[in-house]
C-alpha cells in the first residue's frame, strides 16, 4: 500500500482536496478491512502484530512470503516483490515474472509458493487447472530477474500441482506435498532437484500454502477447516498444530515464513481478506 499511496500523493500533490479524498478512501478501505477481519475472525493468543495491505499491494502480496533475515519477498500469482523488513517498502519488483518460454513450452501460468536460499528465490509454477507440469523457477534475490534456471518435479506426486515449496538448506533438501489431504511430505535434492524420498506423516496435511524450515522443524500454513499452522519434523513426519489463524468466512489463509523478531514474532503469514482487496501480513509467537 505504501507504494502505491506514494505515488497517488506525488501525481496529486498540487491538488490537496483530491488528494484528501484518496487518502481517506484508502483509511476508510482499510478500516472495514480491519472491521471485517476483527468482528468475524478470531485472533489467536499467538498473534503479536498486523499489517494491512490494500488494493495494489493486496494483489502484489497475495501468494506467498519469505525471508533473507533482511528482507520480505512476496509472491502474487504474475509478479515477485522484494521489501525492507516493514514489508512494504519496495526495493525490487518484476511484475511479469513467469518466463516465456516457461509459458510457451509448458503452460506455466501461475506463481504459488517461494523460498529464499543463498542469493536465490526458488518460486513454485503452475500450469493451472492442467497439473501436467509442476515447475520450481530460480530467480536472482537481488533483482527478482529470472536466472534461466528451471526444474520439472514429478506431476504423478505433485497431484494437482505445486502450490508451496520450502528450502532445507542443512539438509540439501526442498520440500513440497500434494495439495490435498496428504498422506506424505515429498523431498528433492537441492542440486539435481531429483527426488530423494518421500516422509509419511503423522497426519494428512491438507492445503498447504506455504512453508519455511527452522532449526530443523518445517513450518507450514494451510487452508485447511481453521486455517491451521502446524510443525512438521522432516526426519520423523510427525505434525504438531502449532495454532489456527481462524480467519473469516471467505478469507483466504497464503504463505509463511519463519524470522525472529525483537516483540518475539516468529512466524509471519500472509492472508486475503473476504472482500479480496486487502491483504494481512500477520506476525506470530509460538
Amino acid at each position: 500500500m505504501v507504494g502505491a499511496i506514494n505515488f497517488l500523493k506525488a501525481m496529486l500533490r498540487k491538488n490537496l482536496i483530491l488528494s484528501l479524498i484518496i487518502s481517506l478512501i484508502f483509511s476508510a478501505f482499510s478500516l472495514l478491512g480491519d472491521g471485517i477481519d476483527k468482528i468475524w475472525g478470531s485472533r489467536p493468543e499467538e498473534l503479536v502484530a498486523y499489517e494491512s495491505l490494500l488494493f495494489f499491494d493486496s494483489y502484489t502480496h497475495s501468494q506467498d512470503i519469505t525471508t533473507d533475515g533482511e528482507n520480505f519477498y512476496f509472491s502474487s500469482r504474475f509478479s515477485l516483490v522484494k521489501t525492507d523488513i516493514d514489508g512494504k517498502t519496495l526495493s525490487a519488483i518484476n511484475l511479469n515474472a513467469i518466463p516465456k518460454e516457461l509459458k510457451d513450452k509448458y503452460g506455466s501460468a501461475h506463481i504459488g509458493g517461494i523460498s529464499y536460499y543463498d542469493g536465490k528465490i526458488y518460486a513454485a509454477l503452475e500450469d493451472s487447472k492442467v497439473w501436467k507440469y509442476p515447475i520450481v523457477a530460480i530467480y536472482d534475490a537481488e533483482s527478482l530477474d529470472y536466472t534461466g534456471q528451471y526444474h520439472i518435479l514429478s506431476a504423478d506426486l505433485q497431484q494437482k500441482g505445486l502450490p508451496w515449496i520450502a528450502v532445507d538448506s542443512e539438509r540439501g533438501m526442498l520440500y513440497s506435498a500434494q495439495r490435498d489431504h496428504s498422506p506424505e511430505l515429498i523431498a528433492y535434492d537441492l542440486e539435481s532437484f531429483e527426488l530423494v524420498k518421500t516422509i509419511e506423516l503423522s497426519q494428512k496435511a491438507h492445503k498447504i500454502q506455504g512453508g519455511d524450515v527452522h532449526k530443523g522443524i518445517l513450518y507450514v500454513a494451510t487452508q485447511d477447516e481453521g486455517q491451521g499452522v502446524y510443525a512438521i519434523n522432516p526426519d520423523s513426519g510427525e505434525v504438531t498444530k502449532c495454532f489456527d489463524q481462524n480467519l473469516p468466512k471467505g478469507g483466504e489463509a497464503e504463505g509463511l515464513t519463519v524470522l525472529e523478531r525483537e516483540d518475539g514474532a516468529l512466524l509471519h503469514t500472509l492472508d486475503l481478506g473476504p472482500l479480496f482487496i486487502n491483504a494481512f501480513l500477520r506476525h506470530y509467537r509460538l
